[in-house]
């Protein structure tokens, strides 16, 4: 008997504290979210303007050199210029490839040539997401084009060594080889990214 009038209390009470508002159903914002809204939308307004400054400056690059180019959802510049029809790189594969990194103006910032080979397990690595996708569009000893914007590459800060905040960064890149999680992947003590 005591539990029944215990939970017809407890929800006499809910319902009353829900109609409490005299059927007004006002949501209280304050001043803060209104600040903080209207700052969301400039950040959005701006970030949209440098995207498309960008899309400008690639445009044009890939104009001027002549290339046939598609991209992504996300932003991605991609050609693959030498096919073949071996292994297709996967998400978790550990990928193996020669690279040129450069600047649009020409300059080069990395190369294997100098560095040696990179190895990476795809989409592990955060740094350059849109080289983990760019990647995965392609086959063992398959060479392509990628052209990142600075939001699939190194972004507002770049790499702290070379590579200039907002960058956007043109990859020359041929996969040497490629190894499943499953298979045993000689690492000889470098790192993985």
């Amino acid at each position: 008997m005591f539990k029944s009038l215990l939970y017809i209390t407890f929800f006499a009470v809910l319902l009353f504290s829900c109609a409490s508002n005299d059927g007004k159903n006002e949501v209280t914002k304050d001043p803060y979210s209104k600040v903080k809204a209207e700052n969301q939308e400039g950040s959005i307004k701006v970030n949209g303007d440098m995207i498309q400054v960008n899309r400008d400056v690639i445009d044009k690059y890939i104009q001027r050199h002549k290339w046939e180019m598609q991209e992504t959802e996300t932003g991605l510049y991609y050609m693959i210029y030498s096919q073949t029809n071996d292994v297709e790189v996967k998400s978790g594969d550990v990928v193996e490839f020669s690279f040129k990194t450069s600047l649009l103006n020409g300059e080069v910032l990395y190369d294997s040539d100098a560095t040696g080979n990179r190895k990476m397990k795809i989409d592990m690595n955060q740094d350059e997401s849109g080289l983990n996708e760019g990647l995965k569009l392609m086959r063992k000893g398959e060479k392509a084009y990628f052209i990142l914007p600075p939001h699939l590459a190194f972004g507002v800060a770049g790499d702290s060594y070379k590579i200039p905040p907002y960058s956007v960064l043109v990859y020359d890149i041929e996969i040497v080889d490629i190894k499943t999680p499953e298979s045993d992947f000689p690492v000889d003590g470098e790192v993985v990214l």
